[in-house]
């Protein structure tokens, strides 16, 4: 929790600089592939930004939903933090697209009731994500959004998943 307050504290910095403060929630279906095969529990997004000239700062808080099972062994995001550097086109018929590269800390908790097994894991590293998003048209500065986003790839394990929400612009 220190580490988002931390995210968020930077990232309200960035403020002064900024033309439009942003905040957003997205549901999360996330696919965690180890050694070929896949779990696939669900999450939340809460994203917080600034933007200024096609240009964003996010910090990125995800909590989990949902878990899911390969061969009686549990997997479940426990929770991610990110810092994003958000790339935005120009909005073209409502439309936009953003290109976002930056960092996450990633907590998975895995469980079995079958053998003994560490429980929680920590992945951390670049993570990037692509998302299209359009304005709402009867809702004043409201866009939906859908993305992909890869939180964390190597050492076997590939963590990453497709949202769908809402963003507001103050």
């Amino acid at each position: 929790m220190k580490h988002l307050f931390s995210l968020l504290i930077l990232t309200a910095s960035f403020s002064s600089q900024a033309d439009t403060p942003y905040f957003g929630v997205d549901y999360m279906l996330s696919d965690i592939e180890i050694s070929s095969e896949s779990a696939k529990p669900t999450a939340t997004f809460l994203r917080a930004g600034v933007n200024n000239k096609n240009m964003a700062f996010e910090a990125q808080y995800l909590v989990s939903s949902n878990d899911d099972d390969i061969y009686n062994i549990n997997f479940d995001i426990d929770k991610s933090v990110g810092l994003y550097f958000v790339m935005q086109s120009n909005i073209v018929n409502g439309f936009g697209l953003d290109v976002s590269l930056g960092y996450a800390k990633t907590q998975m908790k895995v469980t079995s009731t079958s053998q003994e097994l560490p429980t929680d894991y920590d992945y951390d590293g670049f993570a990037w994500g692509v998302a299209i998003h359009q304005e709402v048209p009867y809702i004043k500065n409201t866009h939906v959004r859908l993305a992909y986003q890869s939180l964390f790839e190597g050492d076997d394990v590939d963590i990453s998943g497709v949202t769908l929400g809402f963003t507001y612009q103050f």
